[in-house]
């Protein structure tokens, strides 16, 4: 398994040239397309998972439009509805007619305000027959042009535009840009327009305390022990903070500690979030070994805790779940980027917390220098003791510290 994960990603746009929404395509850790190991159901939770808390959405397609690619079983699970209706398109592509329970399910989505793409479709009279029982619940057509007949297109284009948007997929030439353009189309995706694109970032796996465990406990504990449980698990912690970025559901309350917020997104969330993560898993073995990414943020982490063990503190719980914050605010800063007003309009934080963000002053600044001093390599030991010793420490017995504890 390499550092990464990634997906790509294929740009739908409009006549103007202007980027309308992403087709975002599984890809595995080497890049590969099609992991013939996964079932279809795997492989489209693993691209949710992966630009919702992984890669996260505005890396993975800015403010457009994510459309994803599901198979119609996909619909009968809860996953869908893990994802905000406002970010996404889910394409089913149009092989076969739906089963009556499959199309009930896109009926209650839709009036829930999820929007679905009929995908590679294939016009004519019969198609149009087949899929006419759902047809009403589908907000985009994405006509496969190398397999429909441009006239047969035109004789049924306007009386699809009115309670369609159509898009030509698989647009290979300015010949066939310019043809469907002049059919109404609105939007275009294909080779001419560009080729899927590789977009990725550093893998952070789970512990080794492993997910669908944690998922029984969600299920099986008062909400309460089911948070303080999940507060020990940092990967999880990172991609769950990644995931409220990316979702922008609510601001949600991390002033006080991470098992705090949990309780403050409630155990509908964490169930249909925890869902996505299990099926994205499918038969892959959650106890492998951790990558470079997740031990640099798990050490980060016990460094802070170790520096400041020398500080009083008359509330020492209180101490260690401020760290706890810091590590993961600075984290998403550092290592995802995520800008100060992205943040802010995610998260209630402290005083200290905000004051830290905005201006790199305050309480922590001293803790968050001196951490990124001993995690940059390569390692200069005297302008680390030069700040350690504000801690009444310095780097050997701090070194000696760490190698107890581990």
């Amino acid at each position: 398994m390499t550092e990464f994960v990634q997906i790509a990603r294929q740009p739908i746009i409009d006549v103007n040239n202007a980027t309308y929404g992403y087709e975002l395509l599984h890809r595995d850790s080497e890049g590969k397309a099609v992991d013939h190991s996964l079932t279809h159901r795997t492989m489209s939770a693993q691209v949710m998972l992966s630009v919702y808390n992984l890669i996260g959405r505005e890396r993975s397609v800015d403010s457009a439009l994510a459309f994803f690619n599901i198979a119609p079983e996909f619909l009968l699970t809860d996953i869908i509805e893990a994802l905000p209706p406002a970010q996404c398109v889910f394409e089913i592509a149009a092989i076969r007619p739906l089963r009556q329970n499959e199309a009930a399910k896109i009926k209650y989505l839709f009036e829930r305000g999820y929007r679905f793409a009929l995908d590679n479709f294939v016009v004519s009279n019969d198609s149009i027959t087949v899929f006419s029982a759902v047809l009403p619940y589908i907000t985009y057509i994405k006509v496969d042009v190398q397999n429909s007949d441009v006239e047969e297109v035109a004789l049924h284009a306007q009386r699809l535009k009115k309670h369609h948007t159509l898009i030509a997929q698989k647009i290979e030439t300015i010949v066939e840009f310019s043809a469907y353009r002049d059919l109404g189309f609105e939007y275009f995706q294909g080779f001419y327009i560009k080729h899927p694109m590789p977009v990725k970032h550093y893998r952070l796996e789970p512990k080794h305390f492993g997910v669908t465990r944690l998922y029984k406990m969600l299920e099986s504990l008062p909400f309460s022990e089911f948070s303080r449980e999940f507060e020990r698990h940092n990967e999880l912690t990172i991609q769950f903070f990644q995931y409220i970025i990316s979702t922008q559901i609510k601001r949600y309350d991390a002033t006080q500690s991470v098992r705090h917020l949990i309780q403050d997104v409630g155990k509908e969330v964490m169930m249909r979030w925890f869902m996505l993560i299990v099926y994205a898993k499918g038969s892959t073995d959650i106890t492998a070994m951790k990558g470079k990414f997740s031990h640099f943020f798990e050490q980060r982490i016990d460094l802070m805790n170790s520096i400041v063990t020398n500080v009083h503190s008359a509330d020492p719980d209180r101490r260690r779940d401020e760290l706890h914050l810091l590590a993961i605010f600075s984290t998403l800063i550092d290592v995802y980027q995520i800008p100060f007003d992205t943040l802010m309009g995610s998260f209630k934080v402290s005083k200290n917390l905000e004051l830290w963000i905005v201006a790199r002053k305050g309480r922590f600044s001293l803790i968050y220098k001196a951490v990124n001093l001993l995690q940059h390599k390569p390692l200069d030991i005297e302008k680390v003791d030069r700040v350690l010793k504000s801690f009444k420490t310095d780097y050997d017995e701090l070194s000696a510290r760490m190698h107890h504890t581990v």
